[in-house]
């Protein structure tokens, strides 16, 4: 709760406001949402497989549990 105090030129009347909320610009969120498979069988997690992800130079790469390389 905020309050702020005004008084007027004359000084007879003082003015009080409460609750003055002040909003803020609310700001939109974009995203995007894709299905994760594997990269090679394209398996995804509907077929009971799991997934992992392995970040291959700057592109993140997905691998199901048959095809996961063996240096992660």
């Amino acid at each position: 709760m905020s309050q702020v105090l005004v008084t007027r030129a004359d000084r007879s009347k003082i003015l009080l406001f409460q609750d003055l909320y002040f909003g803020k610009k609310k700001v939109p969120v974009a995203t995007t949402v894709k299905e994760v498979v594997c990269t090679i069988c394209e398996n995804g997690l509907e077929e009971g497989v799991s997934v992992t992800g392995k970040k291959i130079g700057q592109k993140m790469r997905f691998f199901c549990q048959y095809h996961l390389p063996k240096d992660i």
